[in-house]
């Protein structure tokens, strides 16, 4: 078997290759006891984990240790192809596995998918019967895996369709993608062999082919099916057995083409695309590393000091003093294959200062080889990782059913094996002390000291890129390699944090008038200062008390520029209360356990926390301390208009931002966004700024509490930190209201050959909980039948986007709908989709309402118990009727999804008088 490390958290993956017991390092690594694992005289490997977590679920994944980088040279895109062509496999059947799962009442995508990429194609089965469709789930992947009996009609009728999957996934992403790629995998089989292929390989790509791949590397004996749920493991032994048996063990071909080829050269490229704002000088060290497959406690050990020696890297980095132009140094480590590495150092570059970001950058690396690691640093790694494996042995963290299927898939995909996380922790800190900086440093040197090298540098499109040339390059290099540097920055004197009190010197309101709620457990409270409390007499999430609060601040209020509020807004909430220094607040936050953040949207500012219960008057002295806060800092706000005079010099004649404001105003009949220009910028003083951050923090607010604690205790609280804060007028919201009729533009501006279309519509309807499970009901339908129409029968789409909701913001129900696809077939789809959206009430029948009535049933039992969604319906109960009447009728919710109601808001979904329509084309030196 191959194992592989399972990643709990992102720090706790620095654990998981670390399972060494010194004196015997070749010791094989143990599964996690839960795994039931066998092995068919065939090859085929199974995982099973039986977990009843989820009475009934069921999850399997067929993977299949084959991608697109396995192809021949004239197999471009045939992995990819072969993974679509597998749904037409019929193996004996008169319907193929697509129309079968279908006829179950299974929904692609939801219920049943498949993915490929460079390294493995992957087959994943979530039936909504759960371990009653096991048979029916089985014999589906194994049909796909071995039947072989698609046709060359099956591929001439999935042809446009992988076209439309290609051509919806090009863009300035997958072209800067491309171009990392290229340099990071040069001279390797990666960069020609990208997943989706390309289009002329799509057009061309011929039934053979596809059966020749099949037949090469769909193998029993190069797969692993994992299988989690509620079931008995030696009956899913035999079903598996049953289904997988017969197939024929193969000759496994080799796969050295996974691996980077080495050279000792150093490469140079260019990253720019003329709607990219990156902006970066990387380079890129490539070497061989210990085999991934080696689970072993010498291959744990060995992994555990390539991430403390990243991290450590990374400190010191982090720390040197950068010269003018150069925003940051950062280092990551990828594994290409199974026996290369990356270790990628970057410098971000502002404005065109790519010399000196190379400069510092090739310093900064032989600085850290002369003088190599500080003990402090090397500590500092180690402790953290130490800590992490006592915590998670003095308190392992459960895993439900979604993380036994991640992290048992996460171990199939990296050819390792499931760990038990008590036994990762224990070796860890074995490990732990035999590990030295004199090895750290060995092991940074050796990467550093890797001939092959790739140096990439990017810049916003359109600013002029000079590359150097690798001579000037390696001139440097060994020119600094010649001299002696200074040592680098020492890691500062750790100081004892003094954390100061939390005091309050705003005078203590009172609660001037109560009212209670008894069947919803609710009680309001009106504050002296024009304040409302709105308290859930119930326990929050953890135990915890959950606080939400609400003001009229949204940056769209009368008598403000939008940046300008959300320039102060941002400076005021994310500082220090006064006196205080950033250490002093994370430390603060830390010993008290409380969390508070602050989001502003257009027409409120929202701020969310949480504290332990005895923590409660910690968590609402820092809002206090928040609110009542008058000026800004000053070196604060000098960092956030250079940050945003860097970001105005990086804008260019961006498509996207056009695409974005048409449809703006397209969609609302103006455009509420602005952006500051540089003269005003200039133009702006802190004083501007404060007196904004005043009004707003004068806005009465309401306060939402969920928290299990006596009244009296509460009310001390609420005297004490919230009734005295200084409250003004509400803010008026100045959003124009969307405007109804019909709009529609057309730009032929993109850079792909697709035609992207952006409709939307919009009926004003008064929000309640059970038109919004209506409308939420009508957007599966919908989604359903326009994947049916526009996909499975006009072949003219990959994938679509249709939301559609109640907004309980606007008192409306929104609905949007996204696709791409061939210019010369957009009109055509466009109608087809209008067609399928005006029919929608008359799709609408007892059998699909009564399916979608026992999800939601489902659905609901596991939200009234779900204190996240508790307090978010009593958020939206009080902000429609100022009462919390949704917490006491949400359980008729399931009742309200019945045809007649569903056909009558149906026909408001997408009211044709309010169809707005945006149509985004080809420019014209843009071939189709």
């Amino acid at each position: 078997m191959h194992p592989v490390r399972v990643l709990f958290t992102a720090l706790a993956a620095l654990l998981l290759g670390a399972c060494a017991h010194l004196p015997a390092g070749d010791t094989p690594l143990q599964w996690h006891p839960i795994v039931t694992r066998g092995e068919l005289p065939n090859g085929l490997r199974y995982n099973l984990i039986s977990v009843d977590t989820q009475k009934g679920r069921l999850d399997m994944r067929l993977t299949v240790h084959a991608g697109s980088v396995d192809e021949a040279d004239d197999q471009v895109g045939v992995a990819h192809m072969l993974e679509h062509l597998a749904f037409y496999s019929h193996g004996g059947d008169a319907l193929d596995v697509r129309q079968r799962l279908q006829k179950a009442g299974w929904l692609q995508g939801r219920h049943f998918n498949a993915v490929t990429n460079y390294e493995r194609t992957q087959y994943l089965m979530s039936p909504p019967g759960g371990t009653a469709s096991a048979d029916l789930s089985l014999k589906a992947l194994a049909t796909m895996a071995f039947a072989g009996d698609f046709t060359a009609d099956d591929l001439q009728r999935e042809r446009p369709i992988v076209i439309e999957e290609w051509r919806g996934g090009l863009g300035v992403a997958q072209r800067m993608n491309a171009k990392r790629a290229a340099a990071q995998r040069t001279g390797s089989r990666y960069p020609a062999h990208r997943t989706i292929g390309n289009r002329k390989a799509i057009e061309h790509a011929q039934l053979a082919a596809l059966q020749a791949f099949q037949q090469r590397w769909y193998l029993p004996n190069n797969m692993v099916l994992n299988v989690v749920g509620d079931f008995d493991p030696q009956q899913m032994a035999t079903q598996i057995e049953r289904h997988f048996g017969t197939a024929q063990r193969g000759e496994r071909p080799s796969r050295e083409h996974l691996e980077l080829p080495l050279d000792d050269k150093l490469k140079v490229f260019r990253v720019q695309d003329s709607q990219s704002g990156s902006n970066q000088v990387a380079l890129l060290m490539r070497f061989q590393q210990v085999d991934i497959r080696e689970q072993t406690l010498a291959g744990g050990r060995d992994r555990l000091l390539d991430r403390l020696a990243l991290t450590a890297l990374s400190r010191q980095l982090r720390r040197q003093p950068l010269d003018e132009g150069i925003g940051s140094l950062t280092a990551v480590k990828t594994q290409i294959g199974r026996r290369t590495g990356v270790l990628a150092v970057a410098a971000s570059v502002k404005g065109q200062h790519h010399e000196q970001a190379l400069q510092t950058l090739l310093r900064e690396l032989e600085r850290l080889r002369q003088h190599g690691l500080y003990d402090e640093d090397v500590a500092a790694v180690k402790e953290e990782v130490r800590q992490i494996a006592e915590r998670m042995l003095a308190k392992p963290t459960p895993r439900d059913f979604d993380a036994w299927v991640r992290q048992l898939n996460d171990a199939t995909v990296g050819e390792r094996m499931l760990q038990d996380p008590e036994a990762i922790a224990r070796n860890t800190l074995v490990n732990l002390s035999s590990i030295s900086k004199r090895e750290l440093q060995r092991r940074i040197v050796s990467w550093l000291d890797s001939p092959d090298r790739v140096l990439q540098l990017s810049a916003p499109g359109g600013v002029q890129l000079i590359l150097p040339d690798t001579k000037g390059v390696e001139q440097q290099i060994r020119h600094l390699a010649d001299g002696r540097l200074e040592a680098p920055a020492a890691p500062a004197i750790p100081q004892q944090i003094a954390i100061p009190d939390l005091r309050s010197n705003t005078p203590q309101g009172s609660i001037e008038t109560r009212r209670s709620f008894t069947r919803e457990k609710v009680e309001h409270w009106q504050l002296s200062n024009g304040d409302r409390l709105v308290w859930l007499r119930t326990k929050g999430a953890d135990g915890k008390a959950q606080l939400r609060v609400d003001s009229s601040a949204g940056f769209l209020h009368q008598g403000a520029q939008s940046w300008r509020a959300q320039i102060a807004n941002q400076l005021a909430l994310q500082m220090p209360p006064h006196g205080w220094s950033d250490e002093q607040l994370n430390a603060w936050k830390k010993r008290e356990a409380v969390q508070l953040s602050f989001t502003q949207g257009p027409q409120r500012l929202e701020a969310q926390g949480n504290a332990a219960l005895d923590k409660l008057g910690s968590l609402l002295a820092l809002y206090q301390a928040q609110q009542v806060r008058r000026d800004l800092d000053e070196k604060a706000y000098r960092e956030s208009l250079a940050d945003l005079r860097e970001s105005l010099l990086r804008r260019r004649d961006n498509v996207r931002s056009e695409q974005d404001a048409t449809w703006r105003s397209v969609k609302q009949g103006h455009d509420d966004w602005l952006q500051p220009t540089a003269q005003e910028l200039d133009a702006l003083s802190r004083s501007t700024l404060e007196a904004q951050w005043r009004r707003q923090a004068a806005a009465p607010v309401t306060y939402y509490l969920m928290a299990d604690l006596p009244e009296h205790e509460l009310q001390m609280l609420v005297n004490r930190y919230l009734a005295g804060i200084p409250r003004g007028e509400p803010l008026m919201i100045t959003a124009k209201p969307r405007q109804p009729g019909q709009r529609q533009a057309t730009l032929a501006i993109a850079r792909e050959p697709r035609a992207s279309l952006y409709a939307g519509s919009f009926q004003p309807h008064p929000w309640n909980p059970a038109d919004a499970a209506r409308v939420a009901a009508l957007r599966e339908i919908a989604n359903g039948l326009l994947k049916q129409r526009l996909r499975g029968e006009a072949a003219g789409i990959y994938s679509l986007q249709f939301d559609s909701e109640l907004s309980p913001e606007h008192q409306r129900i929104d609905s949007e709908l996204r696709f791409t696809s061939d210019p010369q077939r957009a009109d055509e789809l466009w109608q087809l989709a209008r067609q399928t959206l005006s029919a929608l009430p008359d799709s609408i029948d007892d059998k699909r309402v009564a399916a979608l009535r026992r999800e939601l049933t489902h659905q609901e039992a596991l939200r009234v118990k779900d204190p996240a969604t508790q307090f978010n319906r009593l958020v939206l109960s009080e902000r429609a009727w100022h009462d919390p009447r949704y917490l006491s009728e949400q359980h008729r919710l399931p009742a309200a999804l019945e045809p007649k109601a569903l056909k009558r808001l149906a026909r408001q979904v997408f009211p044709e008088g309010n169809e707005v329509r945006l149509q985004v084309l080809p420019a014209q030196d843009v071939g189709l």
